[in-house]
């Protein structure tokens, strides 16, 4: 394990442990009551899946994915889910990761009756609580983390999806396990843009990039961009781009997945193939997929 992935793991343990347990107790009900994202496994082979993140670049070409509506899987970050509604996409799956209450702040005022919320057992009850449509559960997949490896043998039924340090990561997992090929990246940064820490239209968006080097300056490194000029992105963000390329190199399935980045920008590209999101439109999305009825049926 490199210096930068024990320094993140070791601070999340100590400042998310405590939350973990309380959340997850709080939430043993409604995991009774919901599906999990076990029965979700395969229900989408072979249909286009976008894993939607609010980086910067998600400015750019946000609009193009229109074209891609009815066409395509969409799975958004919670910090995305506002952003795709206002462009008129709605997303297949709202993915979060975050056990704190913070994350309210994508959700609240948005329409969630077509979107299935893809919660973490150990989710800020609250989330459940604003949440007005369906929801699928997963376990954190932890093996070296006690508190989340006692979590899971609580209620093991719900499926285990595997973090990265990001919530793309867990997106990318689920479609995976579901069979979705190809699977295409998009608004995943990874790292800041000249004067953006996110996508503008995110809620994260009010904090200017100043502030961010200001306050996690040393947490501040620089990573190769797809172009290959230095960018700069915080430790953490570098150690998921790490967890990305050893997933893309590592796991398999009976039906090998195409992995593309169509994010146009920051520092993901090893593992995968590079194309602007037209042309991944263009190329993958040819016909008219009802992915909300497979959906459904698998969730019933």
């Amino acid at each position: 394990m490199n210096e930068s992935l024990r320094e993140v793991k070791s601070a999340t343990i100590q400042r998310f442990q405590e939350l973990w347990r309380q959340n997850f107790l709080a939430n043993q009900d409604a995991i009774r009551r919901n599906p999990g994202v076990a029965a979700l496994r395969r229900k989408l082979r072979g249909v286009p899946g976008f894993l939607v993140g609010a980086g910067p670049s998600l400015d750019k070409n946000i609009a193009c994915l229109r074209q891609a509506a009815g066409k395509a899987a969409f799975f958004a970050s919670d910090a995305a889910l506002k952003p795709l509604l206002e462009h008129g996409v709605e997303p297949s799956f709202a993915v979060c990761l975050d056990p704190q209450d913070d994350i309210a702040k994508f959700l609240a005022g948005a329409s969630h009756r077509g979107t299935v919320l893809v919660a973490p057992s150990i989710v800020h009850p609250r989330i459940l609580d604003l949440w007005e449509g369906s929801v699928a559960f997963y376990h954190k997949h932890a093996p070296d983390i006690p508190v989340l490896v006692e979590i899971q043998r609580a209620l093991p039924h719900i499926g285990n999806l595997t973090p990265g340090g990001t919530v793309l990561s867990i997106a990318y997992d689920l479609a995976f396990q579901m069979g979705c090929n190809p699977i295409l990246f998009v608004g995943q940064d990874l790292s800041y843009s000249r004067t953006k820490n996110y996508s503008r239209a995110s809620e994260g968006a009010e904090k200017t990039l100043e502030r961010t080097f200001e306050d996690q300056k040393e947490n501040i490194v620089f990573e190769n961009d797809i172009y290959g000029f230095d960018k700069p992105t915080h430790k953490a963000m570098s150690v998921s781009k790490q967890w990305f390329t050893w997933a893309f190199a590592n796991w398999r399935r009976d039906d090998p997945a195409e992995i593309v980045n169509c994010s146009e920008a920051g520092i993901l590209s090893e593992g995968c193939s590079l194309m602007t999101l037209n042309e991944a439109i263009y190329k993958s999305c040819s016909k008219p997929i009802n992915v909300s009825w497979a959906i459904k049926k698998a969730l019933k």
